[in-house]
């Protein structure tokens, strides 16, 4: 009996340990928490829409337990940041419990006020964790609010400007009407929700020559620390240009990330429907520019990576001067070519062959390459008793990554034909497949250079290159860069 008494209050005293241990929270000043990182920082927010959600992690590494009096904002939670701490949501909060040893998961995100300025303000705060003991310990947030003008399935059906004041960031369809003409001020930013994109029934009149206009997705976050969501692309819609719509002119132009770049149709013939100078198709989801029938002039002007084909025309008259058209997009393998041109199409929904001639399409001074052995594709419509097709077409003075066809050497005066190329670092400064950030600007032992030609006194119409450049008329290089 005494044996059995003596375990009794043995196991009572252990409990009794047990239990005060895990009830102790200390008070000692010199027990503190550990952060996973001291500040925080957002990319530009758009004011009234919120954040990403950025993560960071509380340590307790003292065997003790410590017990936070309170978490707050230091504004009081004024500024538009809020926490979710370990699960639970808000601005403030208290007598949080940490054991020894033991972790807490925070996530924080900002919906910043409109601020009414035309530039980035920046908005700061502090995440304050206050122990027991006395001790304050905080995190630094920053973010930049941008103010925006919302359109939500906007319908232009007059004359209408967008000035450069401010970025607007556009949800659903931009519908320009026939007869209605959007034009689209130097520096102007045009910034789409996941589901925007243009609808063009009239014209659009975008002219940066002062200053680049640009048109991209909404997200300013990162899908990873060294990967920004404006180096992906299918981040928005992208561009077309309807049947009813002519003279677009496009000069000094960026347009990334969508899920393709221009489409154009027509069904009118002889009426100019794109003009596109000193601008950039690059990193979209499907064709980069696709036109179909239509009449248009595309000079000094980059078109590159993209899953479907960089550049695509079927039927209509077209003269390309002085493109460069890469096809190095990295996500998949089956990518499209950089160059498809033909004048008739093979429906599979019907199984009907549709046919328009190709009347002209003139490449001159350009240069055309890719990761395949064969990036320029023609494809034309046999000859029958009944039908003669139209397949106009030359390139004068090119660099193509393609194989020579001794048949058809005529319609390719004056070209350099290159093999293909593993990344192709030796003919443009940066492909930078890791990190997604290229310049197609050549290098000085580029292939491209000096293979251009002052065709038909040309240099009296592009004198520089996209970037403003002068050529020089004794070296002139293909593509939209002249080597610097």
């Amino acid at each position: 009996m005494k044996q059995l008494i003596h375990y009794i209050l043995l196991g009572t005293l252990l409990l009794g340990v047990a239990c005060t241990k895990e009830d102790r929270f200390t008070t000692d000043t010199g027990s503190v928490l550990t952060f996973s990182t001291d500040s925080i920082q957002f990319d530009t927010v758009f004011t009234t829409i919120g954040s990403s959600t950025k993560r960071f992690m509380v340590y307790n590494n003292n065997s003790d337990n410590l017990r936070i009096a309170s978490v707050s904002f230091q504004s009081g939670g004024t500024n538009g940041f809020r926490l979710n701490l370990d699960g639970q949501y808000g601005t403030s909060f208290s007598d949080v419990e940490l054991m020894g040893s033991d972790s807490l998961f925070c996530f924080v995100e900002v919906t910043v006020n409109p601020q009414d300025k035309d530039t980035p303000v920046l908005i700061s705060d502090q995440i304050v964790f206050t122990l027991e003991s006395g001790v304050r310990q905080a995190i630094q947030l920053m973010a930049y609010g941008q103010d925006v003008i919302i359109l939500k399935d906007q319908k232009i059906e007059e004359n209408t400007t967008l000035t450069a004041a401010r970025p607007y960031l556009i949800r659903g369809t931009l519908a320009i009407q026939s007869g209605a003409t959007l034009t689209i001020q130097p520096g102007a930013t045009l910034c789409f929700h996941a589901d925007g994109g243009i609808e063009c029934q009239g014209t659009i009149h975008a002219d940066g020559k002062d200053g680049e206009i640009t048109f991209r997705g909404d997200r300013t976050d990162r899908m990873f620390t060294y990967l920004p969501y404006d180096r992906l692309d299918n981040q928005w819609r992208g561009i077309t240009l309807n049947d009813s719509s002519h003279n677009n002119y496009f000069y000094n132009v960026d347009i990334h990330s969508g899920s393709y770049g221009i489409i154009a149709t027509d069904t009118i013939a002889d009426e100019k429907k794109l003009e596109m100078y000193n601008s950039v198709v690059h990193n979209v989801g499907g064709n980069g520019l696709k036109l179909t029938n239509c009449v248009a002039t595309i000079a000094n002007t980059q078109i590159s990576n993209t899953r479907g084909n960089c550049v695509e025309v079927f039927g209509g008259k077209y003269d390309f001067c002085f493109c460069t058209i890469a096809q190095f997009c990295p996500w998949i393998a089956e990518r499209g070519h950089a160059f498809v041109f033909y004048n008739a199409y093979n429906s599979p929904s019907d199984g009907k062959t549709y046919y328009i001639p190709l009347e002209q399409l003139d490449v001159t001074n350009c240069f055309i390459t890719g990761y395949a052995a064969d990036e320029v594709f023609g494809t034309p419509l046999e000859a029958t008793e009944n039908l003669q097709p139209i397949f106009n077409f030359k390139f004068t003075n090119c660099v193509l990554t393609t194989e020579e066809n001794t048949d058809y050497t005529t319609f390719f005066p004056h070209c350099t034909y290159t093999e293909k190329e593993a990344d192709n670092k030796q003919n443009f400064r940066t492909i930078d497949t890791d990190n997604y950030i290229y310049d197609f600007r050549p290098t000085e032992t580029s292939v491209a250079r000096s293979k251009g030609a002052n065709v038909g006194d040309i240099l009296k119409k592009y004198p520089t290159d996209r970037l403003g450049v002068q050529r020089i008329p004794t070296i002139i290089d293909a593509g939209c860069y002249q080597y610097q």
